[in-house]
């Protein structure tokens, strides 16, 4: 998708949908940057769920906003300190599970921290990590707290092993049911 302006996702909530490396976080970024342009900063929050370490293999898996956006200070940026890629990291379910589970709290925090203290805009990079082991109702209400939301996942099978835990079954499951509570679905 070609057009970056932000007035057409004012008072929406929207979902960047894609395969891995399908240039969501870079439609996401620039969606930023142009509401960044148009007055809206003070207003946008920003929550990163993307691990640091966004290859593997020399492959590239994701994309983190700060690989496009170098200037967070007039915005609320949230992310946690660690984020881990769980059905690359685990050997086994347990592993997996373990690191699941870690990412949703972890994840969790943050979304609280919007939630007691909002923003009209809310941005969410990556929603795969927190949809393994999050609860959907939870990350809905605090969607429901901006006026404005723009969210990126991918929907795809993922090329690693989740050692039947489940999690990339919920994952896909939560996400198409998340894509239903949206008013914008952008398939990349």
């Amino acid at each position: 998708m070609n057009s970056y302006n932000f007035t057409n996702f004012i008072g929406k909530k929207s979902i960047i949908i894609g395969e891995l490396s399908s240039e969501k976080t870079s439609f996401l970024s620039q969606l930023l940057l142009n509401a960044i342009d148009l007055g809206y900063d003070k207003k946008i929050t920003l929550i990163e769920m993307c691990p640091n370490k966004t290859d593997y293999n020399n492959i590239k898996l994701s994309s983190r906003v700060n690989e496009y956006v170098t200037d967070f200070s007039n915005i609320n940026y949230l992310t946690p300190r660690t984020v881990y890629w769980p059905r690359i990291k685990g050997y086994n379910s347990k592993d997996v599970i373990k690191y699941s589970i870690i990412n949703s709290k972890n994840l969790n925090t943050c979304l609280t921290e919007f939630k007691d203290k909002p923003t009209r805009i809310l941005l969410i990079n990556d929603l795969n990590f927190y949809l393994h082991m999050g609860i959907l109702a939870y990350l809905l209400k605090i969607i429901s707290k901006s006026s404005t939301f723009i969210g990126t996942c991918f929907r795809s099978k993922f090329p690693y092993n989740d050692y039947n835990t489940g999690i990339s079954r919920r994952e896909r499951r939560l996400i198409d049911k998340l894509t239903l509570k949206m008013d914008k679905v952008i398939q990349l």
